[in-house]
């Protein structure tokens, strides 16, 4: 049994580090800190450009190196053991409400008149470092990407992923609704339903789809459920699975709807196994 513990332990480091290398930003308090630290140091300004490299390309080994703090410490991978049912349910919503809600648009959370004459990159810029000190992950996805996303989205509501924990796996349900996706974890999801409180929200924005091949996303988190890597970990196995690239995924998301007799939990965690961040990168490349 000891041995059979310390490979589920190997295999849950494998995973968080195969996550932590997915170009999403995860903006989080515990990094924010850990970069004011550096830069008291009298050392910062000589190895600033390697510092920074490190923290874009490998933010779990940057914050290992480098954090600190206690709630710094607390961002890292393996912050979080499982989650408690919650005490009572977000607030009761009417039915259908998730499904009705109407589209949040760009202009609510920047204004769109100020990035008419920028760039691509200038605009992804602006949008990682606006939610650079809050707990959020952020990102920009090609609006190819999203098509597909969206389309898979639209077809297949729900899906579980398998979360790596201090002790385990945790699943968690994803539920779409337009285009914002609600996460909260199983045990809470079948104790609430959709009334569950949500661990992590995305919200997509394809406001510049259009114009820009471009849409914006952005998801707030609840840091005493989730931390940084752990919010960073179910967007990276969101894309996986909905961006139609992964034929065995695609073929456990159509189970899990149209045959959920055969689908079996312990497959989720067999597919992290497997994870090819890689192929998110080619994807957007095309």
């Amino acid at each position: 049994m000891r041995q059979l513990s310390h490979l589920g332990s190997l295999l849950r480091r494998s995973i968080v580090s195969k996550m932590a290398n997915r170009p999403v930003s995860t903006s989080s308090y515990a990094m924010v800190k850990a970069i004011e630290d550096l830069e008291t140091n009298p050392y910062f300004n000589k190895y600033a450009e390697k510092i920074a490299k490190m923290q874009k390309a490998k933010p779990e080994e940057f914050l290992e190196r480098y954090a600190k703090g206690k709630e710094v410490k607390e961002s890292q991978p393996g912050g979080h053991d499982f989650s408690k049912v919650a005490e009572k349910p977000k607030t009761v919503l009417p039915k259908g409400a998730y499904s009705h809600a109407p589209d949040k648009s760009l202009d609510s959370v920047m204004k769109t008149e100020l990035l008419k004459d920028k760039t691509n990159e200038e605009i992804e810029y602006l949008w990682r470092e606006h939610f650079r000190s809050k707990d959020a992950v952020s990102g920009v996805i090609p609006g190819h990407l999203y098509d597909k996303l969206h389309e898979n989205a639209m077809k297949y509501t729900t899906f579980l992923f398998a979360l790596p924990r201090e002790k385990g796996f945790e699943f968690v349900v994803a539920q779409f609704a337009g285009h914002e996706v609600h996460f909260t974890p199983l045990i809470n999801y079948q104790a609430y339903k959709e009334n569950a409180p949500e661990c992590l929200t995305l919200v997509h924005y394809p406001d510049l789809k259009e114009e820009r091949g471009i849409v914006l996303m952005h998801g707030e988190y609840d840091k005493n459920i989730v931390n940084a890597f752990e919010a960073q970990n179910l967007v990276n196995q969101l894309q996986l699975y909905y961006n139609g690239a992964d034929i065995e995924k695609s073929a456990l998301l159509e189970k899990f709807h149209k045959k959920p007799e055969e689908f079996k939990h312990m497959d989720l965690i067999e597919q992290l196994e497997k994870i090819d961040l890689s192929a998110l990168a080619s994807e957007d490349k095309k």
